[in-house]
């Protein structure tokens, strides 16, 4: 801790350099304070519950049911995905599970195992099995913009749009991938 006395400062410095500490203290708290407004219980709340896939944007068409269905799960440290479409041009279906964890300000998450069919229908599909020991996970900053909560990581972001409880799945330049409805 710095002594002023031993300094020197005369009363204006010291009260100069008082003013600037008391500004910075204050400024560094209206900062962080701006970039999230919610507990970790309210944060957890956004986020963690059951998803139901309401939009799937592919080969710059909006899918809606029927053409498409999904879920999107996590619940007490564990997610699963299951989405399928047939269209426009050809057929996908993705089922995986895994685990997530919170930080202070972040959201991390991945995949043990995932199945991918990809074909030109539901007829002539590859298999790809993905599968991660340890889980290979990917962490998202957490920061809140109005009523929104926005996850951003170095792929994907998350804008989830808290009253209207639902969330748009984007790449990180911000291109929408699906979008989901909260049912639970």
């Amino acid at each position: 801790m710095i002594n002023m006395r031993q300094m020197r400062f005369g009363p204006t410095a010291t009260a100069k350099v008082m003013a600037i500490i008391v500004f910075a203290t204050v400024i560094s708290r209206v900062t962080v304070g701006s970039q999230i407004h919610s507990t970790p219980e309210e944060l957890r709340h956004v986020v963690e519950g059951t998803w139901e896939l309401v939009e799937w944007h592919v080969d710059g068409q909006v899918l809606r049911p029927p053409e498409m269905e999904g879920r999107w799960m996590v619940h007490d440290g564990l997610v699963m995905a299951t989405r399928h479409r047939n269209g426009p041009k050809n057929f996908e279906s993705t089922a995986g599970y895994g685990a997530y964890r919170w930080g202070p300000m972040t959201w991390t998450y991945g995949y043990e195992r995932s199945e991918d069919l990809h074909g030109l229908s539901a007829e002539d599909v590859d298999l790809t099995v993905m599968e991660s020991h340890p889980i290979e996970m990917s962490t998202f900053q957490i920061t809140r913009d109005g009523d929104m909560l926005i996850l951003d990581g170095e792929r994907l972001r998350w804008e989830y749009d808290i009253p209207g409880e639902t969330f748009l799945l984007t790449t990180s330049s911000g291109r929408p991938i699906r979008k989901y409805r909260k049912i639970r």
